[in-house]
């Protein structure tokens, strides 16, 4: 099942008093799974979460049936056969929920009344979000990509899939002759050739005037960038018709048939690295900015309570970093602990969990590129109580 933020929501709504998070990197293939390596993973981390609710004061009988549906997927070898690069499984009373996804996770466990969801952020990142439209004369498919995934949203009812849906079924190419040549799809050329050129260029662009309305109907509120997928000929006719204000100055050229969309995936992030690394510098320098105009911080003790109303626009969140309390509702502020209890949760979490519920933007960032390095949450605010 493929992670997205209909699941981060549902997920982080989830409230029991025995909530279990574990996550473990995977492997797609080879003898790490053919020697069960990844599910003696899991059965460590299995022991682990014994140990804690053992802790919240459970009996071995009751943890047995809380982890009954997490042991079953040990024995099952189709399972394991069928995994990414992490895996994450998300358990309480009632409730169980897993999802196989292409971002490595390192092993940790988490138990409480709420689910773990921290390393989840990049799969859903909306600053880090792109779309690909894959078009040829005889079909069109549009992906929605991030990082580490792309899913193909369905698109049938909203754009015409082939040329003759348009022009009509008795359409006959007579005037198109294609040549390969190489590129990444052993891309093809367009050369008119003898009477009827124009009228044969104006049907294709009637056709792609076809896609570009349909497409704008799902597009029109959006502004991730729009990457093109197509033989060199269509992408200048494409972007003749386009009404997108977010389409990239760079495309996938070739044909897109002959082409899986997980190598697409990887080809649209050679190209689009410059412009999420841009998105993340400018974050930053607007970090700085606010912080001078003293609507940023980065203290814990203030950003905590900021997610947790709804205040905060931008949340920065050293990655790999855990930090345990509780936040107090009554005064509006958080105590802190060494180490995780039954009592207490992992406060970065609820930071990152209340940003995204609340309409923010979460980033994950490793200690160095922090722009306060020092502290484990940076924070922009959408206005001060100052």
């Amino acid at each position: 099942m493929r992670f997205n933020m209909d699941h981060f929501n549902k997920l982080a709504a989830i409230h029991n008093p025995h909530c279990i998070s574990i996550f473990i990197p995977t492997h797609r293939g080879g003898q790490e799974v053919n020697k069960k390596v990844d599910a003696r993973n899991l059965k460590n981390q299995l022991k682990k979460a014994e140990n804690d609710l053992e802790g919240y004061g459970l009996k071995p009988q009751e943890i047995n049936q809380l982890l009954r549906p997490v042991r079953d997927l040990l024995d099952d070898d189709h399972f394991w056969t069928k995994q990414s690069d992490g895996l994450a499984i998300f358990r309480s009373e009632d409730h169980m929920e897993f999802y196989s996804v292409p971002v490595y996770f390192e092993e940790y466990v988490y138990v409480s009344d709420h689910y773990y969801l921290k390393p989840l952020v990049p799969i859903i990142n909306e600053n880090e979000r792109f779309y690909l439209l894959a078009i040829s004369l005889k079909s069109i498919r549009f992906y929605e990509g991030f990082p580490h995934q792309i899913d193909e949203i369905e698109i049938d009812d909203l754009v015409p899939q082939r040329l003759e849906e348009v022009v009509g079924f008795d359409y006959r190419q007579k005037y198109l002759q294609y040549r390969s040549g190489q590129s990444a799809f052993n891309k093809s050329m367009y050369h008119g050739q003898g009477e009827g050129k124009d009228d044969e260029k104006e049907e294709i662009m009637k056709f792609l005037r076809a896609v570009n309305d349909g497409l704008m109907k799902y597009l029109h509120n959006r502004t991730a960038p729009l990457l093109l997928a197509a033989v060199d000929y269509l992408i200048p006719m494409y972007e003749e018709v386009n009404d997108y204000n977010n389409l990239h100055d760079e495309h996938l050229t070739g044909n897109p048939e002959e082409e899986d969309p997980v190598l697409m995936h990887e080809k649209s992030m050679d190209i689009l690295e410059g412009h999420f690394k841009k998105v993340r510098n400018e974050k930053k320098k607007m970090f700085e900015q606010a912080l001078s105009n003293n609507v940023a911080s980065y203290e814990e003790s203030e950003i905590i309570p900021a997610a947790v109303n709804g205040r905060i626009d931008t949340l920065f969140v050293r990655n790999r970093e855990e930090m345990y309390g509780i936040f107090e509702k009554e005064t509006n502020s958080i105590r802190t602990d060494e180490k995780k209890t039954a009592a207490n949760a992992d406060l970065l979490n609820l930071a990152v969990v209340k940003t995204i519920q609340t309409g923010g933007n979460a980033f994950l960032i490793d200690g160095d590129e922090m722009p306060e390095k020092a502290h484990k949450l940076n924070a922009i605010f959408r206005w001060t109580t100052k």
